[in-house]
C-alpha cells in the first residue's frame, strides 16, 4: 500500500514539474521600456498640443455662434 502511495507521488510530482515547466515557457518576457527619442517626444507634444488648439478654437467658434 505505501508503495502505491509513493508512486502516486512521484507521478504527481512529475507532473506538477512538467506543468510549472510548461508555464514559464508561455509567460511572455518582460522587455525592458524603451526610452522615447526626442523625435517621438516631440511628435507627441506636437499631438497634445494640435489637439488641445482644436478644442479651444472649437469652444471660441461656439462662444462667437452664441454671442450674437
Amino acid at each position: 500500500m505505501n508503495n502505491n502511495n509513493n508512486a502516486v507521488v512521484e507521478s504527481t510530482k512529475s507532473q506538477l514539474v512538467e506543468l510549472f515547466m510548461d508555464f514559464n515557457k508561455l509567460e511572455p518576457k518582460v522587455k525592458e521600456k524603451e526610452k522615447s527619442t526626442p523625435q517621438q517626444k516631440l511628435a507627441a507634444r506636437r499631438a497634445i498640443e494640435q489637439h488641445f488648439e482644436k478644442k479651444r478654437l472649437e469652444q471660441d467658434l461656439e462662444d462667437y455662434w452664441f454671442d450674437d
